[in-house]
């Protein structure tokens, strides 16, 4: 009996907590908010912002692809 009770703590000792995607942070990143960019001082300001919002979402991709144990590379590494 005292086997038993061993073997069922190591096994669910073994299981480890995964992350439940309810929790995860999974609202869209904002990206250029803005008109269409007319001169090159707002089309600068629109690439940083697109690029801010990519950087977000890939951030937020790998994070629910670790938590579901899927393997996810973004194309940048």
């Amino acid at each position: 009996m005292r086997l038993l009770a061993i073997i069922s703590l190591m096994l669910l000792a073994s299981c480890g907590r995964e992350t439940p995607l309810s929790l995860l942070d999974l609202e869209p990143c904002p990206g250029w908010q803005g008109a269409t960019p007319q001169n090159e001082r707002q089309f600068a300001r629109a690439a940083a912002a697109e690029m801010a919002g990519r950087l977000c979402a890939n951030a937020k991709l790998e994070v629910v692809g670790n938590s579901s144990g899927a393997v996810y590379t973004s194309v940048g590494k």
